[in-house]
């Protein structure tokens, strides 16, 4: 039964995977453009995977900024976590806390919204956890290597269009999570919130806030729309 809620974890992070693929290739290859080895890009991929937060420690090391920048930034990139975790808590009720908390390193945007869909029917368990998880954290190691390694021979990463894999692999994760009317039209009024938020606040300030204020006024609105349900 465990080998098989393995197999299952491995098979629902295939979306996650390709989508994390071009990524961590994309994104280690602008860390060897701004100077890490290949040992250090891995190594922060292995640590640290949150891969908004690398692409915004490179940016900061790109542009001479001091280290405290790029923790600082992290630190607040990285706050949605602890949401995550705390709304999965209930779900982990009947696996030990230790296990829980060692397999929750590998939480991250995706896995949480794959997770929580499987949740919904069925009982979370730490097979499933390991096989999800850890299969998303070594296809991210593993693209971060390949980046880094070939990093010498690509100039520009946008004309391959991995800016679009991101994205791409959002939409896939979203279609995922709609089951019913409530969460399609919580889904396109964030969007909509999100990108009219873009447009109103200055450039320099809308990169994380107009992310923030959609997740915010999208979570009301989903929580309004199920107890009206």
């Amino acid at each position: 039964m465990r080998n098989i809620e393995v197999l299952e974890g491995v098979r629902d992070s295939i979306p996650i995977v390709l989508g994390y693929l071009p990524l961590g290739f994309a994104f280690g290859v602008m860390a060897n453009a701004a100077g890490l080895s290949l040992l250090q890009a891995t190594m922060m991929s292995v640590l640290c995977f949150t891969g908004a937060g690398q692409y915004v420690a490179i940016g900061v090391m790109q542009a001479g900024g001091a280290a405290i920048t790029a923790i600082a930034a992290n630190i607040l990139i990285n706050q949605r976590y602890t949401l995550f975790a705390t709304s999965m808590v209930p779900y982990l009720k009947n696996i030990p806390t230790w296990i829980a908390a060692l397999l929750s390193y590998g939480l991250t945007d995706e896995t949480y919204a794959v997770a929580m869909s499987r949740y919904r029917d069925q009982e979370a368990t730490a097979s499933y956890m390991a096989g999800l998880n850890l299969t998303a954290h070594l296809a991210w190691i593993s693209s971060t290597v390949l980046g880094a390694w070939l990093g010498t021979l690509i100039g520009n990463t946008d004309r391959w269009g991995l800016g679009f894999a991101l994205p791409a692999m959002y939409i896939c994760l979203l279609v995922l999570m709609v089951h019913n009317k409530s969460d399609a039209w919580v889904a396109v009024l964030s969007a909509a919130i999100c990108i009219l938020t873009a447009y109103l606040i200055p450039a320099s300030m809308a990169n994380l806030s107009n992310i923030i204020v959609a997740t915010l006024i999208g979570a009301s609105l989903g929580v309004l729309f199920n107890e009206r349900n």
